[in-house]
């Protein structure tokens, strides 16, 4: 079995041949992302045609909610261009190779749950730090997708005190990696304002200037996870993304979890704390949620 797994993300499109126990035998080269819906089908088409072995399926991961048993993508969220295509049927007539289509939060988690930190846990969640909050949840061992597919769009929570819907003070803003990088960026006047390696190494320095940001940020991230824990009551919340490959990430939310946790004497009593580790897998991970999710459809 070999499966080619596709990643359509905001900037760039990854791919690979994904074996039947959900390695990356071979990642293909990295590509722009697509404009529009015709450039993207030209991206799938290069790619079926270009590997050399025989298939045995096609996987793609994508922004947006996915109606998974229909096979039509919604929204897309930067892709816009990807809101009502029915890429399962179109692409299964194309190519007559089973296809699956998947979230990317949730394909996320799924790679966790196949071979990463949520394999055999009962009841699990991780989040994806990129250019918004993505998620998905583990729930009796299985993927929950919701009513509407949509559970894990953890972009959208909102603060309770709001007179006005501010879409800025959603979570996906407030727990924007990408916006931590260029904040942190802005102080140290760098030339690239998207420098993720230039920001953490002045977070790694505890710089005074940039720290507190930081700090806020990944208290902000504990709290979200507690409010995650008083409805999920999960066993581990994996943190994903890119910047989830910084130790010193994980270990400043869990700090500060520990800190918000016990700030209320009854909520430290009461609510049970999870395990917040990073991810398993990083830049492969939708790749091999989606194969995994296609396999196990």
């Amino acid at each position: 079995m070999t499966i080619l797994a596709i990643d359509f993300g905001g900037t760039q499109v990854k791919s690979a041949l994904v074996s039947e126990d959900f390695v990356l035998a071979k990642s293909l080269p990295t590509q722009s992302s697509p404009k529009t819906l015709d450039q993207a089908l030209d991206v799938i088409d290069h790619l079926v045609t270009s590997v050399e072995v025989d298939l045995s399926g096609l996987a793609i991961s994508v922004p947006g909610t996915v109606d998974t048993e229909e096979g039509v993508i919604y929204y897309g969220g930067l892709l816009r261009f990807f809101h009502g295509f029915r890429v399962k049927e179109t692409l299964q007539a194309k190519y007559h190779l089973p296809v699956a289509a998947l979230n990317d939060g949730k394909a996320a988690a799924l790679a966790e749950l196949a071979t990463g930190h949520l394999k055999e846990v009962t009841n699990g969640a991780a989040l994806v730090l990129g250019s918004g909050l993505g998620g998905g949840i583990i729930i009796n061992g299985k993927l929950f997708q919701g009513s509407h597919f949509q559970a894990g769009e953890l972009t959208f929570l909102l603060p309770l005190q709001m007179e006005k819907i501010d879409p800025s003070l959603m979570q996906g803003t407030t727990l924007s990696a990408v916006g931590l990088i260029t904040k942190v960026n802005e102080i140290l006047a760098s030339p690239d304002l998207k420098d993720g390696l230039l920001a953490f190494k002045a977070i790694n320095a505890k710089k005074e200037a940039v720290y507190p940001i930081f700090e806020t940020y990944c208290r902000n991230l504990a709290i979200t996870i507690l409010n995650l824990q008083t409805i999920f009551d999960m066993e581990t919340f994996v943190l994903g993304g890119g910047i989830s490959a910084q130790p010193i990430l994980i270990e400043e939310v869990n700090r500060q979890f520990d800190k918000v946790h016990h700030e209320i004497d009854f909520i430290g009593k009461i609510i049970k704390r999870p395990k917040i580790v990073a991810c398993y897998h990083h830049n492969g991970a939708n790749l091999i949620g989606a194969a995994y999710f296609l396999k196990q459809g």
